[in-house]
């Protein structure tokens, strides 16, 4: 625990000013990684203005910080919440996390008309800023539909366009999904076309990677190349193995990392800090069988023969996923056991299956728990649009979520989104990713320090996005600040409770306003579109 009573570094007082808001007396940890100091921070017209002692000052609101922290407002590098923003503007689940920047567009997933996207963002401001990948899925799917075909050259030439159009809008980068959906029909040299048009913008690539289990080396090799042929910076989204076969595996992907970024590769990467994953249960068919939408996957699993090879590929990707190296489907209880790795998170046509998995859904069907049932009931879900939770990722001590955390490289993200609360059962990130890390891996397991966990959540991703006046608590920068109780920050959100609100955050400032005060919401929205680089 660091001891927050202590003097003030020698600085020279400032002259005494009169400012909007006035922090007096908090541990400073500034997003640099450098050890954490005492001081009062002045804001005035939304700026930080003074980081250093004030004695003689004043201001509007003057608040005592002697036993908190203050640091910059987090960063969130790989969100969804594009998908609800607009109706949830707010984003109570973040700005309760201490999140001031929300990063959309993750995954290949976004809107494609950025300036429209924006202008409705401006007209009734949000809670925390909000910054946008244009996602290559969304693209390809508005030129050429849900097809798994390599586009003509006049589609390919509209698809860069809609990029062109989207950069110069403010989007900071393209975004990939090449794991589902449009994206997996795309072949890497359509992504480097693409790709290639970001960069007169400054723009980056964030790649869902083709694949994060027993593949991943050759796809984190395939977005180092996109990288290189489009000369435009990687970033690896929510970097983990997600498949129990292989874990242990990032002990090569971090060492390839490592290797590319000596021979002068700009590459970063992000992680959330949970076991379990969550998306589409369509991740477990062929992707091929998803073309044209779901409704072509149902008729294609009225066909005897497509349904019997679409459950065979099922099988063979169950056994990668869910069982761990020396485990054989052939054995009940590792059997049952792999199948709970899989819980249901949303299930429109029946809501009492949320939050159940494969084996207690077989069991509550009295049907049998084999890996051929499993493979049998993905596929009456996949059909039903079903999203699950993919307990997948190796979170115990020393595993590879510890192994990427640790990683210099690696920002804290969420990859959540902002919905109703109370609504379904969605993976507990959405309410508690930036204080899981600050309470369990930080104060409780003491996997990092205070000061290495802000910088990944804060310094660390602003220099990702290219931005000189946000990620630091520094005169000049924007007064996005947190400030938070380090002996109670924590999560409480669960995998079968999600809908809880972290705690221990206790003022959050976007743009030098209060949009959480004493913990309360104050129903401000000085939340703005924010460019790279970061001018506005």
């Amino acid at each position: 625990m660091i001891a927050i009573d202590g003097p003030f570094p020698d600085a020279q007082a400032a002259d005494p000013h009169r400012f909007d808001v006035l922090l007096r007396g908090g541990l400073v940890v500034d997003g640099s990684g450098r050890s954490p100091f005492r001081a009062d921070v002045g804001i005035i017209a939304g700026r930080i203005v003074a980081v250093t002692r004030l004695d003689d000052a004043g201001g509007a609101e003057v608040i005592d910080m002697s036993h908190r922290v203050i640091c910059p407002g987090f960063i969130d590098l790989h969100s969804h919440a594009d998908r609800n923003i607009l109706e949830f503007r707010g984003a109570e689940n973040y700005i309760r996390q201490g999140v001031t920047t929300l990063v959309c567009g993750n995954c290949g997933s976004s809107p494609t008309d950025v300036s429209t996207f924006f202008k409705q963002l401006r007209a009734q401001g949000t809670g925390p800023n909000i910054a946008l990948l244009i996602g290559h899925g969304s693209v390809r799917e508005q030129v050429m539909g849900r097809v798994d075909r390599a586009p003509t050259a006049k589609e390919l030439e509209e698809m860069k366009r809609t990029v062109r159009e989207a950069m110069k809008a403010g989007a900071v980068g393209l975004s990939s999904g090449l794991r589902y959906g449009a994206g997996a029909y795309a072949r890497t040299d359509e992504i480097v076309a693409l790709a290639k048009e970001i960069a007169p913008q400054g723009g980056f690539y964030a790649t869902h990677m083709r694949d994060e289990g027993t593949r991943i080396l050759a796809a984190l090799e395939e977005a180092l190349e996109i990288g290189h042929k489009a000369g435009v910076p990687v970033h690896v989204s929510h970097h983990k193995i997600s498949s129990a076969s292989v874990f242990g595996l990032t002990r090569q992907t971090l060492a390839r990392i490592d290797r590319a970024r000596r021979q002068g590769v700009d590459v970063t990467l992000d992680q959330y800090p949970y076991g379990a994953g969550s998306g589409s249960v369509g991740l477990y068919v062929p992707q091929s069988s998803l073309a044209g939408g779901v409704a072509a996957f149902r008729r294609r699993i009225a066909d005897v023969q497509q349904k019997a090879a679409i459950v065979l590929a099922i099988e063979d990707l169950l056994v990668r996923k869910l069982y761990e190296a020396d485990q054989s489907p052939a054995d009940a209880e590792y059997t049952a056991a792999a199948l709970t790795r899989i819980q249901i998170a949303r299930a429109p046509h029946d809501t009492k299956l949320e939050g159940l998995n494969l084996t207690e859904i077989l069991k509550s069907r009295k049907q049998p728990v084999s890996l051929h049932n499993g493979a049998l009931l993905l596929v009456e879900l996949v059909a039903l649009g079903v999203r699950g939770i993919n307990h997948t990722i190796d979170a115990r001590p020393g595993g590879d979520v510890d192994r990427v955390m640790k990683h210099p490289q690696t920002c804290i993200a969420s990859d959540g989104s902002v919905f109703g609360f109370g609504e379904g059962n969605p993976h507990p990130r959405s309410y508690g990713c930036y204080p899981r890390v600050l309470g369990h891996y930080v104060r409780n397991r003491k996997l990092l320090t205070l000061e290495q966990a802000i910088h990944k959540m804060t310094g660390l991703p602003a220099r990702r996005l290219g931005w000189k006046d946000r990620g630091l608590v520094k005169p000049g920068y924007w007064a996005d600040l947190v400030v938070l109780d380090t002996t109670t920050v924590t999560d409480k959100a669960t995998f079968l409770a999600p809908h809880q609100h972290s705690v221990g955050i206790d003022h959050v400032l976007v743009r030098g306003r209060f949009v959480m005060k004493s913990t309360s919401m104050t129903g401000q929205l000085p939340g703005q579109p924010t460019r790279t680089p970061a001018t506005d």
